[in-house]
């Protein structure tokens, strides 16, 4: 007789066992970022403490849920089908996690953009919008105590897909309004190279960064509607949090990086350069009167004692 557990809850369990690992480089993250940026805005380190305290929460109730399932009622195949309590939680925490980072990255767009209501105004609208669909999904976890309730109703679909498909569509649109506005701003005032190189990385952090969250939430609608039978879009959802909290901690932990990194490049470049020689131009002046001319003697003419010479240096 086939094992049911590791069709339904294989998955999930290997992926909250990454998450917890993806927390432990979040609390990591943290603690660099308190030690390295000990002078940044307070409304900044308290956000940063805030995801921490979310994170922690969302990383206790992933451990209990899992253990509920596999250790609590182990045997009990039944139970499998039940939504757990803590789950509703975990979701309830992922969207306000998404709320503070995605928060963070608006405020980041209306400063590149030139303070662009239009742009801010979007993707704010749609950071609201996967909040707003991450509470329904929790509200509707306590509604529809059991998983093949859940997933045949077309409410909890469009729950599910709305908010994550507006994760993503954040995700999209800031990676897109950062590239524009740093391109435009590149093309138009002449940055020097070391400058192009620190924003070419900043982009590149930034695409890749939402490449990646973006992905997850897509593949988590999709294991939603397809897999009936299988919790693994849960754990993608849980992992996903954890994405964000790091991206979010990456792009404050990597400013120093990019800075000594363009000053070593700048260094590196300045100190090729050949000293420029310098030239000393003598002036003299042989005054000769009409009655008695003559010519000075070059073998006795000694730059050195003239009186007042003018030097000047020519530098190449």
């Amino acid at each position: 007789m086939e094992n049911l557990a590791v069709p339904v809850m294989g998955g999930l369990l290997i992926e909250v066992f990454i998450a917890c690992i993806l927390y432990g480089i979040t609390t990591l993250q943290t603690f660099i970022y308190y030690q390295k940026y000990p002078g940044d805005r307070t409304i900044l380190k308290a956000l940063v403490g805030t995801v921490w305290v979310l994170e922690t929460t969302h990383t206790a109730f992933c451990m209990q849920f899992i253990y509920d399932y596999v250790i609590q009622e182990f045997g009990n195949y039944l139970n499998f089908v039940v939504i757990n309590w803590g789950i509703g939680i975990t979701v309830l925490c992922s969207a306000s996690i998404a709320l503070c980072v995605q928060g963070y990255y608006t405020w980041r767009v209306w400063i590149v953009s030139g303070n662009s209501i239009v742009w801010t105004g979007i993707i704010g609208v749609f950071a609201l919008a996967r909040v707003g669909f991450g509470i329904a999904s929790c509200i509707l976890c306590y509604l529809y105590p059991d998983w093949p309730v859940l997933r045949d109703r077309t409410d909890s679909l469009v729950t599910v897909s709305g908010g994550l498909g507006s994760a993503a569509l954040v995700d999209i649109l800031v990676a897109l309004t950062l590239t524009i506005y740093l391109k435009r701003r590149r093309s138009h005032d002449a940055w020097p190279k070391e400058s192009n190189s620190m924003v070419n990385r900043i982009l590149l952090y930034a695409v890749n960064t939402g490449a990646i969250t973006c992905s997850a939430s897509i593949l988590c609608v999709i294991l939603f509607a397809v897999q009936k039978n299988s919790l693994t879009f849960l754990g993608l959802v849980e992992i996903q949090a954890k994405l964000y909290s790091n991206s979010f901690l990456g792009s404050l932990n990597a400013r120093s990086h990019i800075r000594n990194k363009s000053v070593r490049t700048f260094s590196s470049s300045g100190s090729g350069m050949p000293r420029a020689p310098a030239l000393e131009v003598y002036q003299h002046t042989v005054v000769e009167d009409d009655s008695s001319p003559r010519t000075p003697d070059s073998t006795n003419f000694d730059l050195k004692s003239l009186p007042s010479p003018r030097s000047i240096e020519f530098v190449v």
